[in-house]
């Protein structure tokens, strides 16, 4: 092969080289820019984010309609001390909203330890009100399913929370997640799924159901304890209480007839009540948070028979 042909086979390669190279970054790279990305992160599906909470550290795209996003999400965790032991029991996902964590485990059939984590001993020896930073650290690398040591996980603040009897924290955190991002037929994107560190992704879609799923059982139970509040409120003035929001009729059960204060559904709104000396109707909104709808959860009485209307079927209310 002569030096002239050798030059252009070389540069032929070169060029196919670099023609790949190119398709490849094509493929890889993002249609969405990381402000877009977390935008989509921080309003995500029962998630409402301040964009300085978000923060998108790597973007990559399988194809044009699929991201996947790596991302650090700095939120607040209420921790409290049951039995001598610090659990996770609330997340903060937007502006005075809180979930809580033990829906989302049981969503996702996992069951957390916290004897995995134990305070050290000088910070036992102090007898502290809060948990140490190590420990919350700790339980949030637990709930997540992280392995410490870990970037993935950094506690900024721990702070008293006064709440009754039982000692009660708020962690301000840093946590690491990883989200796949997909592009729907309308046009719009939307969180697919969630992955915390090498956990199998989780759909969104699925989880947000199973929760709803458990936060209407809840609203039931909630709703059947306020109705048997009111049967025992009947009994002993001969009516029901006369209201025309949920709240007044808890500051009159409140505490003689019922001991739990319930003032807003699993969704963060209010309870529903109106309510006349012969009948009533209590209602949660459910997940849409608009009334009359196929959502609601309803128990009411029809001011002659003692019998309850739930969710579209009838059933007696039967005494604790």
């Amino acid at each position: 092969m002569s030096t002239r042909q050798l030059f252009n086979s070389t540069a032929c390669l070169l060029l196919l080289l670099t023609c790949l190279a190119g398709e490849s970054r094509a493929q890889s790279k993002s249609p969405l820019k990381a402000s877009a990305a977390r935008d989509v992160i921080r309003r995500m599906t029962g998630v409402d984010l301040p964009s300085a909470n978000v923060r998108v550290r790597n973007l990559s795209s399988p194809d044009r309609l699929t991201v996947d996003a790596t991302a650090q999400i700095e939120t607040a965790f209420r921790f409290v001390k049951e039995q001598e032991r610090w659990r996770v029991v609330e997340v903060r996902t937007g502006d005075n909203r809180w979930e809580e964590t033990r829906l989302i485990l049981s969503a996702l059939n996992v069951a957390e330890n916290p004897d995995e984590c134990v305070e050290t001993s000088a910070a036992a020896e102090r007898d502290e009100s809060d948990p140490s930073a190590p420990l919350a650290r700790c339980l949030l690398a637990q709930l997540l399913g992280l392995e410490l040591p870990s970037d993935a996980v950094r506690v900024r603040s721990v702070s008293s929370l006064a709440l009754g009897k039982v000692p009660s924290a708020v962690v301000e955190a840093r946590v690491e997640l990883e989200f796949r991002l997909r592009k729907g037929t309308d046009g719009k994107w939307r969180v697919a799924e969630i992955r915390t560190g090498n956990n199998e992704r989780v759909d969104v879609a699925a989880l947000v159901a199973v929760v709803n799923k458990q936060k209407r059982l809840l609203a039931l139970d909630e709703l059947k304890s306020i109705a048997l509040a009111l049967e025992a409120f009947r009994r002993e003035r001969g009516f029901y209480v006369e209201a025309e929001s949920e709240s007044a009729l808890v500051d009159q059960l409140n505490p003689r007839y019922l001991r739990r204060v319930v003032r807003v559904d699993p969704w963060h709104k209010p309870y529903v009540y109106e309510g006349k000396r012969e009948a009533y109707v209590l209602r949660s909104d459910g997940v849409d948070g608009k009334p009359n709808t196929a959502d609601d959860i309803s128990i009411k009485t029809d001011g002659s028979e003692r019998f309850l209307q739930e969710n579209n079927g009838r059933g007696k209310l039967e005494d604790e």
